[in-house]
């Protein structure tokens, strides 16, 4: 029988930094995402995230499904601070 693997990825809030437990081939396993909203509709529940990459490229606002991510354990100090710097540009008060 085929064991069903759980991910950390209940009560996602704001804040939280994510990835996709199991991502694509085309897909690069080591973007993060930082979740700006969540979405707990019955049916779909999305997250509303911002992906951050270590290139520091311009951040992409995109809405993901909840099942498909998983709170990423440990955080290194460049992706720290890649996050701080986007929310310094993204996130401030004029």
């Amino acid at each position: 029988m085929e064991q069903v693997r759980t991910y950390d990825n209940y009560n996602l809030e704001a804040g939280d930094i994510v990835r996709f437990h199991t991502p694509y081939p085309d897909e690069n396993p080591d973007t993060v995402f930082v979740v700006l909203k969540t979405y707990y509709a019955p049916q779909i529940p999305r997250a509303g995230v911002v992906k951050i990459t270590a290139s520091a490229a311009e951040p992409i606002e995109d809405k993901l499904f909840i099942k498909d991510l998983e709170r990423v354990q440990q955080v290194t100090p460049t992706l720290l601070q890649n996050i701080s710097k986007w929310m310094d540009r993204h996130l401030t008060c004029d």
